[in-house]
């Protein structure tokens, strides 16, 4: 029994590790390859962006201090023993704040790149396989966003939703619908003219079918390299956002708040109240930018044949 339940194991692991498995078009070429560029960007981008992950979660727990408590006779003090990264104007420990500040960095961000691969992926595969009339009027409405500048449009339509987690995370979402149906929609455009769907289309398959069936599994594969590069640009959207007053209110923690209280204590020479949270936004984004390159890299035929 014990043997069959390690086999059972086994063949689970093996199935998710399969080249041909979702998952696997990703581990497999990490796992192949991780002594390569590609596969070391992949690596270290995956465990920074683990690392932030856990810090989110385990914010309560490891904050040595609330990260609002106001304490005016700790007003910008420096890194210290009792302040790793020292206090802010108001005496807050900006440690405890930098770690709070992850959770609301990466919720802002799978609010709206999440909510951006829910409505860009079905538009571009609907649009694709359909085309006529209404792929071109989806087109020209979806060309007309991207040519927006992202941080501007964002600020707009944070304007008109107002401040908050959910309101700048659906701010975010504009910006990325786009790009989202962009992708889906080369893919299927292109796609739906091999022979497999041909074959799909003699044999009686429904549009729908084939869409989600044949279509849609082939088209995800390039997703998560798209969301990866995306999800560092949402995380310094929602900085810049909040830089300019447009994005969360004070006291919560919010990186892009704290270096906006900073950059008026720069002359001072109080550099540690800009530098962490910057350094945290850096951070971030990289690891989420070396994901994507990486991953690029390792699942793009096209730039694997350039490198033979």
């Amino acid at each position: 029994m014990v043997g069959a339940t390690k086999r059972a194991d086994e063949i689970t692991w093996q199935s998710l590790l399969e080249p041909r498995s979702f998952l696997g078009r990703f581990l497999h070429p990490m796992i192949q390859k991780r002594r390569t560029l590609a596969g070391i960007l992949s690596w270290v981008g995956l465990g920074l962006l683990v690392s932030f992950i856990l810090i989110a979660l385990l914010a309560p727990l490891i904050a040595p201090y609330d990260p609002i408590q106001i304490n005016v006779n700790e007003v910008n003090k420096p890194p210290s023993a009792a302040h790793w990264m020292g206090t802010d104007y108001l005496g807050r420990d900006l440690f405890s704040r930098v770690l709070w500040g992850a959770r609301t960095s990466l919720l802002i961000m799978v609010v709206g790149v999440v909510i951006a691969l829910a409505i860009g992926f079905p538009l571009g595969l609907f649009s694709g396989y359909r085309g006529g009339r209404i792929d071109r009027v989806l087109v020209l409405i979806m060309d007309s966003v991207y040519a927006f500048p992202g941080l501007l449009l964002a600020a707009l339509v944070a304007v008109i939703l107002g401040k908050g987690v959910f309101n700048i995370g659906l701010a975010i979402t504009v910006i990325y619908v786009p790009l989202y149906y962009r992708v889906t929609r080369n893919q299927t455009l292109a796609i739906k003219e091999e022979l497999y769907i041909e074959a799909a289309r003699a044999l009686g398959a429904k549009p729908r079918t084939i869409m989600w069936s044949y279509i849609a599994y082939n088209v995800l594969v390039s997703i998560p390299v798209i969301f990866s590069l995306s999800a560092a640009d949402a995380i310094l959207t929602a900085a810049g956002l909040s830089f300019l007053g447009l994005g969360l209110e004070r006291p919560l923690p919010d990186w892009g708040l704290d270096l906006s209280d900073a950059q008026q204590f720069l002359d001072n020479g109080i550099w540690w109240t800009s530098v962490f949270p910057g350094f945290m936004i850096i951070l971030l984004t990289v690891g989420l930018s070396f994901l994507g390159e990486g991953l690029n890299d390792l699942v793009n035929p096209l730039l694997q044949k350039e490198r033979v």
